[in-house]
């Protein structure tokens, strides 16, 4: 009886990615099991599809009654509508509705930046405080918890932190704008930089990270320069919010090479009576926040 109770608290986590789809169980106190991780499968109605099937096989096991999905790009929570995740070929989709029916579970929708704030405020590096958390990847995403609760802003915007404008006049953005912060302290940031000014051969940010690490001199001075763009814009989130610290998460906000040298930027910059010090501190729950913070805010 003991172990059904416990069962009856479970809820499925899933975060969808641009290339994969990780399913998870959490129970109440952050914890997962039965974690898998499957490559994506075409686009549009066949990820959709693909949820189903997957989710479908994970609720036949266990006594779960809700279902959380975390999704890259704004979504209308209330009414259960993907507004626009291009890479998945998403608009306007109603997936809420339509998982709803497929399982006959209770499903949220939520942003996947939002997502994993909310789990590292709930059960990682920002349990208790205001968490602010900024991912760093390919692109630059996050989202903010103050008081407790997730800022998601108009269509669940809040938290697209990588396109602060960063740059008058600056590198184009994929987004239709210039000078995001993302062309210039993300990963992608990072492969660009060094193809530019010491390796065209440069095919990710691992091997510029490591190739400083071994002393090569125009490598340390691409991280700098990226490690500087990316101190900047925390600087104006500090500003911005006034956080405790800020949580880096994302494979190469995680990255403690790449850390050691944003704080050295950040000490750098100095400090003022009136200007917040910003602090940093590195994600707790990994790769794991996305289906976390789904999971327990569809509980909640």
């Amino acid at each position: 009886m003991e172990g059904r109770r416990m069962a009856a608290t479970l809820a499925l986590g899933i975060d969808v990615g641009g290339t994969r789809i990780a399913f998870g169980l959490v129970g109440p106190d952050g914890s997962t099991r039965a974690v898998e991780v499957h490559a994506l499968i075409g686009r549009g109605d066949a990820v959709v599809d693909q949820l189903v099937a997957v989710a479908r096989t994970r609720l036949a096991l266990h006594d779960v009654t809700h279902v959380g999905v975390a999704v890259p790009g704004p979504v209308d929570a209330t009414a259960g509508l993907v507004l626009s995740a291009l890479t998945l070929g998403w608009r306007e989709l109603p997936l809420a509705d339509r998982l709803r029916t497929a399982l006959g579970r209770d499903v949220l929708l939520s942003n996947d930046g939002h997502a994993a704030a909310w789990a590292e405020h709930r059960f990682g590096a920002g349990r208790g405080r205001d968490t602010v958390l900024v991912s760093v990847g390919t692109g630059i995403g996050g989202g903010a918890v103050l008081a407790g609760r997730v800022v998601e802003g108009h269509r669940a915007l809040g938290g697209g932190w990588g396109h602060l404008p960063l740059v008058a006049g600056g590198r184009a953005c994929t987004c239709g704008a210039a000078g995001c912060w993302e062309q210039y302290a993300s990963g992608t940031a990072l492969i660009t930089e060094a193809r530019r000014s010491w390796n065209a051969r440069t095919t990710c940010g691992e091997q510029v990270l490591a190739a400083a690490e071994n002393g090569d001199r125009r490598a340390a001075e691409v991280v700098t320069t990226v490690s500087g763009h990316l101190a900047h814009g925390l600087t104006i989130l500090g500003a911005c919010l006034g956080p405790h610290e800020i949580v880096l998460g994302g494979e190469l906000g995680c990255d403690p090479r790449l850390a050691r040298h944003v704080r050295h930027a950040l000490a750098d910059r100095g400090t003022h009576p009136t200007r917040t010090a910003v602090t940093t501190t590195p994600a707790e729950l990994g790769t794991r926040a996305g289906l976390v913070g789904a999971a327990d805010l569809a509980r909640a």
